[in-house]
């Protein structure tokens, strides 16, 4: 099967993959996702869409990799769980976007082999094979190579973000409050039922809140964008915030939505923002999106890592019109944010 082929659209390689059974068509996968992803954005599909698309499809590629590492070690001591964290795990992907995984197991053993060597040597065989299509692994080492343990662990972990949270803890759990499960048999939703519990909890909101305010977008003065030289990192000035936004206001609502998009949606329904509020942060989140990813294309295409750096002056004139709005959209809400919880007042 040769990868390069399949672009006509995110479905279609998707469906290729399911019979991958060797590595090397693996090669061509980051670009077939590029020209995928640039001619879904040509047929005007939202930029939103595309992203969940571009997840969807390294699901598929995820599940597929298990099942050739489960073929080659044989059957695992104990279900398990393949757990997508961060963007992966909110289902918004981009080409940028780097591994972010972990392994939970647990229940009856099922095969007489060490469980830890076995995870994480199947681990290894799907991480090296994401990142031989092309998915970076994660510099901060949030992936299953690093994170497969038993369930109880994981519940740990969670109960003590929740129970106790202190701000250096949260910036480790941060990754995982996006977990979703890809593959495997082993029934997580306890992770999920203790992050909604966590919303019955001051002390826990307060926290997320504060995080909601550290990715401040850049200040606009007399109607023009403070860049670094021109440049503008949209993650950073943007979309990172709106994720931490629409998570905590979705949490607030008691509600473990996945997708920004959808959690923002939860909170307008819930009253935990108004709709006003959530109709100016979606229109900002598809426009930065939207401005990330045509980014990205162009950069593959020219054989250049992708990365989230716009060129400003780049942008149209109504671009920029747009995304100086977006951004003064972003900053108001975090200033009723940390107004409404006092983000002052953590320590």
């Amino acid at each position: 099967m040769d990868l390069a082929e399949q672009v006509s659209g995110p479905l279609t390689l998707a469906r290729g993959l399911t019979d991958l059974d060797r590595l090397e068509p693996l090669d061509t996968y980051a670009s077939s996702m590029t020209e995928a992803a640039a001619r879904l954005l040509g047929e005007g599909v939202d930029a939103l869409e595309v992203t969940q698309a571009v997840a969807h499809v390294n699901d598929v590629l995820t599940s597929r990799l298990l099942e050739l590492a489960e073929a080659r070690l044989g059957p695992p001591p104990y279900a398990y769980a393949w757990l997508a964290l961060g963007s992966h795990g909110r289902g918004e992907q981009v080409l940028s976007s780097d591994q972010d995984s972990a392994l939970a197991y647990g229940g009856p053993r099922m095969a007489q082999v060490d469980p830890g060597d076995y995870f994480h040597r199947l681990s290894e065989l799907v991480v090296d094979g994401l990142a031989r299509a092309g998915i970076p692994r994660c510099t901060g080492d949030y992936m299953a190579t690093s994170w497969a343990h038993p369930l109880e662990t994981f519940t740990g972990f969670f109960e003590r973000w929740v129970n106790d949270p202190k701000p250096s803890d949260l910036l480790r759990a941060e990754v995982f409050l996006d977990v979703r499960p890809v593959y495997g048999s082993l029934d997580v939703g306890s992770l999920d039922d203790i992050l909604v519990a966590g919303c019955r909890r001051g002390s826990f909101l307060l926290q997320m809140a504060r995080a909601t305010v550290t990715f401040r977008p850049p200040l606009i003065i007399f109607g023009h964008l403070h860049t670094e030289h021109g440049w503008l990192d949209i993650k950073r000035s943007g979309t990172a915030a709106i994720v931490l936004l629409a998570r905590l206001y979705a949490l607030a609502a008691g509600s473990n939505a996945r997708t920004t998009l959808l959690r923002l949606r939860v909170a307008a329904d819930a009253g935990t923002l108004s709709r006003s509020g959530v109709e100016q942060l979606t229109d900002a989140y598809r426009l930065l999106t939207e401005l990330r990813l045509k980014h990205q294309v162009e950069q593959v295409r020219s054989g250049v890592v992708p990365d989230n750096r716009v060129r400003v002056d780049g942008l149209s004139p109504a671009e920029r019109r747009r995304l100086r709005a977006a951004i003064r959209t972003v900053r108001v809400l975090q200033e009723i944010t940390a107004n409404r919880f006092q983000t002052h007042t953590v320590t």
